[in-house]
C-alpha cells in the first residue's frame, strides 16, 4: 500500500483535476472523458496524473480496456462527487430563486479559489480581512468575487456600514459552498483512515446540558481509541450551532433535541431522556428536610433559564405539572459556571439536570434536594446532516455517544470506561 504523502493533508483541491478524475471514472477512459469535458486527451491525462502525484496514490489502474478505479480512487471520488453534488444542488436552488440568473453549469465553472473567497467574506464581512485569511491581496479577493457574481448574474453581498452582508442568493450559495469545501477537506481524513492511521479533525457543537459530562467523556473515549485525531468543541446557542451544522462548520450537534426548529436536511437521534432536579449549595437551610415539594420552594430565590428557551419551558412545566404557578424569577442564566457561582455564594436554588452538576455533587459543593419532580422528560441526543457521509472518526464518536447514552439513562450515572 502506497504511503499517503503527509503534505496531502494540506493539499488545495484543483476543481479542474477534480472534474477530470470524475469524468475518467464515469467514462472508463481518458479519451471518452476528454470528449465529455471538451478538453484534449493530454490535458485530462495531465490533470489525473498531477492529482495522483499530489496525493501520492494511484487513483486508477490502467488497462487496455480502459481505466478502473483503485480503492484509493473510490475513496477520493466519493468525496469529490459529494462536493460536486452540493454545487449542483446550489445551481438548482439558485435557478429557482433567480430564474434570470446564469447559474446553469455552475459545477463546470466554479473554481476552488472562488469558493474560498466567498466563504471568507461571508465569515468576516470584510474583503481586507478575507484577503489576510487567504494570503491574497485585496484586489485578488475583489476580483474573484466580481468574477463569481458575473458568472452567476446575481449580487452575492450588500455593502453596508456593518460590513458585507450576504444577499438571499449569497446566503444560499454560501451554505452549499461550505458543505462542498468540507467534503473536499475530508478526502485526506478518509485516505488516512483507509491506511490505518486516523487523523483529521472532528468539530462538535455542544449545548449547555451536554458540555459538562456527556461531551467530555465522549471526547476522552474517542481520543483514547483514535489518538491521532484532533477535536474542536464549540459551545453556543441552539440556533447558532444548528446553522453551523447545516453549513458544514460543525460535524455533529449534541444536546437537548428540539421538536421544532429542525429542517429537512438534518436528522435527530435520541441518546437518553433527562429529568430536572433542584440543586442548592452544600449546607443550604433546605437540606435539613428529609422530604420537600415544589410548593415548599415557591418563595425561594430562584435561578432560571432564559425566557424563550426550551430549558425555561421545562422549568415552568415542572411547576404547572404540580398544579402551581411558576415562581417569580430574579436571575436568568443558562451558563453553568455562572449558576454554580451564584448557588455557592447564596441560598439560591435552581432546576438543573443532574448530569450538568454531576461533578459538583460528587465533590460535595452542591446537593440535590429530596424533591420528586413530575414534569416532562427532555430528550437528549445528536443532530447531524441527513445527507452526511461520516468519516471513520465521526462513526466512532457516534458509537461512543450511543453507549454513553445507555449508561447515562441509569440513576448512578457511571463514567465511561
Amino acid at each position: 500500500m502506497t504511503e499517503l504523502h503527509r503534505e496531502a493533508f494540506d493539499y488545495i483541491p484543483n476543481m479542474r483535476r477534480l472534474r477530470a478524475v470524475i469524468a475518467v471514472a464515469e467514462a472508463g477512459s481518458v479519451m471518452r472523458a476528454a470528449e465529455t469535458l471538451h478538453l484534449s486527451q493530454p490535458a485530462v491525462t495531465r490533470a489525473v496524473r498531477d492529482l495522483e502525484k499530489e496525493l501520492g496514490l494511484a487513483l486508477f489502474e490502467r488497462h487496455r480496456s480502459g481505466m478502473l478505479c483503485t480503492t484509493a480512487g473510490k475513496i477520493v471520488l466519493h468525496r469529490f462527487r459529494r462536493a460536486l453534488q452540493q454545487l449542483g444542488d446550489a445551481e438548482a436552488a439558485l435557478a429557482r430563486m433567480q430564474p434570470a440568473g446564469h447559474s446553469e453549469r455552475l459545477t463546470q465553472r466554479l473554481s476552488h479559489r472562488q469558493l474560498t473567497v466567498l466563504v471568507a467574506i461571508a465569515d468576516l464581512h470584510n474583503e481586507p480581512q478575507a484577503a489576510q485569511r487567504l494570503g491574497l491581496t485585496q484586489p485578488a479577493v475583489s476580483g474573484n468575487l466580481r468574477d463569481l457574481e458575473n458568472l452567476l448574474g446575481v449580487s452575492l453581498f450588500l455593502r453596508t456600514q456593518r460590513g458585507m452582508l450576504a444577499t438571499d442568493c449569497g446566503a444560499l450559495l454560501i451554505r452549499y459552498a461550505k458543505v462542498a469545501l468540507r467534503e473536499l477537506a475530508l478526502v485526506s481524513d478518509d485516505l488516512s483512515a483507509w491506511q490505518g492511521e486516523v487523523r483529521g479533525r472532528v468539530v462538535i457543537g455542544t449545548l449547555p446540558l451536554s458540555s459538562s459530562l456527556l461531551v467530555p467523556q465522549a471526547v476522552d473515549a474517542l481520543l483514547r481509541e483514535l489518538p491521532g485525531l484532533h477535536v474542536t468543541i464549540l459551545e453556543g446557542t441552539y440556533d447558532a450551532l444548528f446553522e453551523s451544522l447545516r453549513h458544514g462548520d460543525i460535524d455533529i450537534l449534541i444536546g437537548a433535541l428540539r421538536q421544532a426548529g429542525t429542517s429537512e436536511d438534518t436528522v435527530q437521534q435520541r441518546l437518553f431522556h433527562d429529568r430536572l432536579a433542584v440543586a442548592v449549595r452544600r449546607g443550604h437551610p433546605l437540606m435539613q428536610y428529609a422530604s420537600l415539594s415544589l410548593s415548599d420552594l415557591l418563595d425561594a430565590r430562584w435561578i432560571a433559564p432564559r425566557q424563550g428557551t426550551p430549558a425555561r419551558v421545562s422549568f415552568e412545566q415542572e411547576f404547572r405539572s404540580a398544579g402551581l404557578a411558576p415562581p417569580d424569577v430574579v436571575v436568568e442564566s443558562g451558563n453553568l459556571s455562572t449558576i454554580r457561582t451564584l448557588l455557592l455564594d447564596s441560598d439560591r436554588v435552581t432546576l438543573v439536570s443532574p448530569h450538568q452538576v454531576f461533578f459538583e455533587v460528587q465533590s460535595g459543593q452542591l446537593a440535590l434536594l429530596p424533591i420528586k419532580l413530575t414534569g416532562t422528560l427532555r430528550p437528549i441526543g445528536i443532530t447531524t446532516r441527513v445527507d452526511d457521509s461520516p468519516t471513520h472518526a465521526l462513526k466512532v464518536l457516534q458509537r461512543i455517544l450511543l453507549e454513553l447514552g445507555e449508561r447515562m439513562a441509569s440513576p448512578s450515572l457511571p463514567s465511561y470506561a
